[in-house]
């Protein structure tokens, strides 16, 4: 009979207690996803635009076209919007179409780092520690998991790539990572930038194999794009290549990115980096490359992208994943090291591991309500349609085009697809915008303009054709505000003056 002041007992009762904690924060996440997968509104405020991207796909119409008032694309590669469009022809358009898609990465970008863990360390708890040590940075990586955004989907097809190169060593195994690293950056171009290291690790490693890699990423990639450019007469490589690298660097997230992104896993990452130390100290040379290597690209594509004027919490989702597999691989070798201790030093240590781990994951303790929109935000977001629905003519809400698209309106191009060309294009075609803006600004095309803020490039015009007027959009100052990303709703009413 174990008696409660017991080593060993409490050492159980604590890993029993770390095991429950972990996996209430999977539990936790499917709550969520459910609650709000059927929200006919934003959850943050560029779904919006990927659902007009998908609406666009199914009309038939080519997504990468010369920027107009009518239409800008994101600057992203189209595999999700053609995925989500797919799925769209089935189960009907809207953001739960969008929502399933990323749903559906994020529970395989869960089954890919448990069996990651597994087949390393034949340690289901140690697998199912890493899993849910990357459910629990749900809310520091953005609440992205399952909303309409490109990630999960261009996550869970990276983490596919690395499975197949680590467990398997064939020109077959090859080809199939080379077909999931080009899916990825078909869907975000990222991960083109994060592959880099691992395929050094293949030459260095399994050079003969790494021949079908590089030829399948090459051709695929390289025949995509060309015809992708071909067919967008040329407006792909602009918006996909010439756009990105427009844009500024935020001087700030270089140490922000250190000392506040990735606070919340700092234990996390002391425990990489004690993994990563262990296989260098046991020499085991192929093990310490390959997940050194997959770290600095995960880890190096998340600083870049936060380098990113514009970016959000989602970049930290590689730099999640790759620390979740590292700290999963690091609890199992640490107890692997403290086999030949005697027993109550090994408990005693066991203790302080489960100890340290649980603070890990209260480290990353979140409001689950606060991720969830109420009845308040459906109500206020039902009633604004109904009153953009009564306005005779145009309506422009630049911000969340879609809201005209569910009055049955015509949208027009999204703020933040016109502001990367605005902020980023130094020539004709950023004029060319502008003064489509303008001129329909000046010609009073528009019934009513719905702004979010006063602070944008056309205000100017807006105050000289337009006039405010006192409109009663929403009663409340919480009322359909996105859950994540940018805190924004329509705020301000003009009319034609």
């Amino acid at each position: 009979m174990k008696k409660p002041g017991d080593l060993k007992f409490i050492s159980s009762l604590m890993k029993y207690g770390l095991l429950i904690g972990a996996l209430s924060y999977f539990i936790v996440f499917i709550i969520i996803a459910l609650c709000r997968i059927r929200y006919p509104f934003e959850l943050e405020w560029l779904e919006g635009g990927a659902l007009e991207q998908v609406r666009r796909i199914l009309y038939g119409q080519k997504l990468y076209v010369s920027p107009s008032l009518k239409f800008v694309p994101f600057i992203y590669t189209p595999f999700y919007f053609y995925i989500s469009a797919a799925v769209s022809k089935v189960s009907g358009i809207g953001f739960t179409s969008l929502r399933l898609v990323s749903l559906t990465a994020s529970l395989g970008c869960f089954l890919i780092i448990f069996f990651i863990v597994k087949q390393e360390t034949r340690d289901t708890f140690a697998a199912i520690l890493a899993s849910c040590l990357f459910v629990a940075t749900f809310r520091i990586s953005g609440a992205w998991f399952d909303i309409a955004r490109v990630d999960s989907l261009f996550l869970a097809l990276l983490l596919a790539a690395l499975y197949e190169l680590k467990f398997k060593d064939s020109s077959k195994s090859s080809i199939g990572a080379g077909i999931f690293i080009s899916l990825s950056f078909l869907t975000k171009q990222i991960a083109l930038f994060i592959s880099l290291p691992i395929m050094i690790y293949c030459l260095l490693v399994r050079r003969r194999s790494s021949i079908y890699l590089l030829g399948t990423v090459g051709v695929i990639i390289g025949v995509s794009t060309f015809l992708l450019n071909y067919f967008h007469n040329g407006w792909y490589n602009y918006y996909i290549f010439y756009l990105p690298r427009q844009h500024g660097i935020l001087k700030s997230a270089f140490f922000y990115f250190w000392s506040y992104d990735l606070r919340p896993i700092s234990i996390a990452i002391a425990m990489s980096i004690l993994y990563l130390f262990i296989q260098f100290w046991h020499k085991a040379k192929e093990n310490y490359l390959f997940y050194f290597l997959s770290a600095a690209g995960m880890i190096g594509g998340a600083w870049l992208s936060r380098l990113h004027s514009g970016s959000y919490d989602n970049v930290l989702l590689p730099a999640c994943a790759i620390i979740s597999i590292l700290f999963g691989l690091s609890v199992h070798s640490i107890f692997q090291l403290i086999l030949a201790a005697p027993a109550n030093s090994r408990s005693l240590i066991e203790l302080y591991v489960y100890l340290v781990c649980i603070i890990q994951f209260a480290c990353l303790i979140y409001n689950p309500f606060d991720q969830i929109p109420n009845q308040w935000d459906l109500e206020a977001g039902k009633k604004f349609i109904t009153q953009i629905t009564q306005i005779k003519g145009n309506v422009f809400i630049p911000y969340h085009p879609y809201l005209a698209t569910l009055a049955n309106k015509s949208s027009f191009a999204h703020a933040m697809a016109m502001a990367d060309i605005i902020r980023g294009d130094k020539g004709e075609v950023k004029e060319e915008l502008a003064n489509q803006v303008r001129d329909a600004l000046r010609g009073k095309t528009f019934s009513a303009i719905f702004l979010d803020s006063k602070q944008n490039w056309f205000q100017e015009e807006v105050d000289r054709y337009y006039r405010p007027i006192q409109y009663p959009i929403f009663n409340t100052e919480t009322a359909f505000r996105p859950v994540t990303g940018g805190n924004t709703r329509p705020e301000f009413v003009y009319v034609p003056r």
